[in-house]
């Protein structure tokens, strides 16, 4: 019985007269179905789809259908929520017509490439996602990721450095000067990246609110974004580059003294406004000294 109250009434019949009586009836009030520890949805080719690994669900299947004629090459992407993540997670690629798996991966990181398959031919597929020790996330702990699955040989994502964190130069009462490392794999084909630095007041005592990195930036209000910075070899390099260092600054002004600020920023595969695939690097919390 799926979940609900329900009344049940027991008649007695006389064969012979055919007179019936009925005992005294009651109810019962059955449990609600749970949801199955596994959850399916379907993925588009290029379109990153949410997942979320709680207690209640530790492992979401999704489907993928490969529509091309030739054989071709099949990568997945996973992005977390939460930077750095909370746990590992593992990625499994199974074929649905006999439940063949054919690639495995562990992610540890906010980002990287899961699963990469040569040779994948048209049909249907299942992607597999759980943490990846098996274990079942602790209660009121949620494990946010995304995951883009994509026959295209180039990623759609940014690239990111190994060492994704923001970090703060120096600061005086009105402002503060923060710097982040660019990726070190620049090659003569490399593909400009536009970083985008969102700088917001804390306006709660106490810590920082957590960064949600698979939130889209541009919901954000306009009044946090500072600055825009396209990098990449068609927009030509900053001096500092080409010397090797690698690094972006960025000096933010209009800071209120004593107060604290967040700092985030995102890497972009678009050089326009409308950003498309993004990465954030790690959030930076700045306290403005009250004196100086």
């Amino acid at each position: 019985m799926a979940g609900g109250k329900y009344y049940i009434d027991v008649y007695a019949v006389n064969v012979a007269t055919n007179a019936s009586s009925s005992y005294v009836g009651t109810s019962v009030r059955a449990p609600r179905r749970r949801s199955s520890s596994k959850s399916s949805g379907r993925l588009v080719n290029g379109r990153s789809a949410r997942v979320t690994l709680k207690s209640s669900r530790p492992e979401k299947t999704l489907k993928y259908r490969v529509t091309d004629g030739a054989a071709t090459s099949l990568n997945i992407y996973l992005r977390s929520c939460e930077v750095p993540p909370r746990a590992a997670v593992r990625v499994q690629l199974e074929r649905e017509a006999d439940g063949e798996i054919l690639a495995t991966g562990v992610v540890e990181r906010s980002f990287e490439k899961a699963v990469s398959v040569q040779s994948v031919v048209a049909g249907s597929y299942r992607i597999k996602m759980s943490t990846a020790d098996g274990r079942t996330p602790p209660r009121r702990r949620r494990y946010r990721w995304t995951v883009l699955a994509s026959t295209d040989h180039r990623s759609p994502y940014p690239r990111l450095p190994a060492d994704a964190r923001v970090r703060l130069v120096a600061s005086d009462c009105r402002s503060a000067t923060v710097t982040w490392s660019l990726p070190t794999e620049v090659t003569s084909s490399e593909s400009p990246q536009r970083h985008c630095v969102y700088v917001e007041p804390v306006t709660t005592s106490g810590a920082a609110p957590p960064l949600n990195a698979c939130a889209n930036p541009r919901r954000r209000r306009k009044s946090v974004m500072v600055s825009c910075h396209v990098t990449g070899n068609e927009y030509g390099r900053r001096a500092e580059e080409r010397r090797g260092n690698g690094t972006m600054t960025k000096v933010i002004s209009g800071m209120k003294p004593g107060r604290r600020y967040i700092v985030d920023v995102y890497a972009s595969t678009a050089t326009t406004k409308k950003m498309k695939e993004f990465l954030v690097y790690e959030r930076l919390t700045v306290d403005v000294p009250g004196a100086c």
